[in-house]
């Protein structure tokens, strides 16, 4: 049976997202937009209810009204260039970077219920936000653990990010003001295989390949676990150079 994210996760965690860091990269309009079209479909296979999904601008709140989403990749890729910066002249160039934010709503809700809130940001765009992806789910029904497990790996597998995975708001909170940096540690973790890191073997947790790094995924998705797992990442990665944060 169907569960929402407060059955699945340990209730101290706080809020979890899915974050990504998607590195210096910058590509095309319409390359960002397929990618863009093709998580969609990932989504709404793991909540398979029927729901639309709306553009909002990036100043505007999650509930403003917008567009739908359009489902062609010529619309989707006009999509991405309206959220680029421009030339003085209101021209897009590739390589300017884009800011894309998307919401779903249930149909039949009064737009009351949103299983699914993305922004998806190219640093050359918002330069704080760096190249990243987040992912909010908190009205989402999740068939089980691993099916949601799976539809990550399609997402990760779609964006190779340099790092990223599904972070607790108690652990960020608790982790804000440490003197040194790392990257942070999830229920769901992954790292390229050039990003520096390194994903240490360990009871806590079931290591899984992707196409271009590897994936830890927690036994039991508790706050504990992720302190105890965070604590042996840190012994393995200690003294590496720290990088931007996911932000």
């Amino acid at each position: 049976m169907p569960e929402d994210c407060h059955t699945i996760f340990d209730p101290t965690l706080g809020t979890l997202s899915l974050r990504l860091q998607l590195g210096t990269r910058t590509d095309k309009a319409h390359e960002s937009a397929a990618t863009i079209l093709a998580s969609v479909s990932v989504l709404e296979r793991l909540d398979p209810r029927p729901m639309e999904w709306i553009t909002v601008a990036r100043a505007a709140p999650a509930t403003a009204g917008g567009d739908l989403l359009p489902r062609n990749i010529d619309e989707a890729t006009s999509l991405v260039k309206s959220g680029a910066r421009k030339d003085d002249a209101g021209k897009f160039h590739e390589g300017s970077g884009y800011f894309v934010q998307l919401v779903s709503f249930l149909n039949g809700t009064d737009r009351s219920v949103s299983p699914f809130h993305a922004s998806i940001a190219d640093g050359a765009s918002d330069f704080p936000s760096h190249t990243s992806l987040k992912l909010t789910f908190k009205q989402a029904m999740i068939p089980s653990r691993e099916t949601f497990v799976t539809c990550l790996v399609e997402l990760f597998d779609l964006w190779l990010p340099e790092r990223g995975g599904l972070f607790s708001s108690a652990i960020t909170k608790k982790n804000r003001d440490q003197p040194i940096w790392y990257p942070p540690v999830g229920v769901v973790t992954c790292f390229a295989n050039d990003s520096g890191y390194f994903l240490p073997e360990d009871p806590l947790v079931d290591l899984r390949p992707l196409s271009r790094g590897t994936l830890a995924v927690l036994k039991n998705w508790t706050l504990e676990a992720v302190q105890r797992y965070e604590a042996a990442f840190r012994a393995v990665n200690n003294g590496i150079p720290n990088g931007r944060p996911v932000s």
